[in-house]
Order: structure tokens, then C-alpha cells, then sequence
């Protein structure tokens, strides 16, 4: 909400994504969140592709294709310097 209300023209979506055979933890994930969440399938497997590690933040550009990762066990949010941090990321991505 935040990066759409200082940024509307750059279209950032944020989208969670569970790995393939995590399922049954979806209720507990979604409870009382706001950033919807979809379930990779075996078809796709995005997990398996994007090499995701578990906390991982994939940047991916307008063509869904990755072009960065920030994983939030190694930065914790709830400093400012690392929420700026990913915050750039994203921003500087989306104008690319």
C-alpha cells in the first residue's frame, strides 16, 4: 500500500508464494494478512525454477522473469535500514 500511494505509476505488486507440498500451513499464513497469497503447483513449481530459499523476497520484472532476491531471515524488516533497503530494491527494479 505504501509503495502504491508514493508510487502509483509503477504498478509494484506484492504477492506471497507457497512451495509446493507446504499447503496445509496456508490457513495459519493468510490469517489476518493483507498481501494475497498464491500456491505454486507442481506444474510450475516457481520454487524449484527461481531457486527460492525459505524467507526469500523475489523481485521479478515486468515480464515475471527474477531480477532479485532479498531474503528476510538475513534482513530483518523491523529495521529501517533494511526496509529502506528492500523498499529501493523494489522501486528501483519496477523503474528499470
Amino acid at each position: 500500500m505504501e509503495l502504491n500511494g508514493e508510487f502509483p505509476d509503477l504498478g509494484i505488486e506484492l504477492l506471497g508464494v507457497n512451495g509446493v507440498g507446504l499447503e496445509t500451513g496456508v490457513p495459519q499464513m493468510v490469517a489476518g494478512r493483507f498481501i494475497p497469497l498464491l500456491q505454486d503447483v507442481a506444474e510450475v513449481d516457481a520454487w524449484t525454477q527461481w531457486e527460492v530459499v525459505y524467507r526469500d523476497v523475489i523481485i521479478l520484472d515486468r515480464d515475471g522473469v527474477p531480477v532479485g532476491v532479498f531474503n528476510l531471515t538475513e534482513h530483518d524488516l523491523s529495521m529501517m535500514g533494511e526496509y529502506e533497503s528492500l523498499k529501493g530494491m523494489l522501486i528501483d527494479f519496477a523503474m528499470m
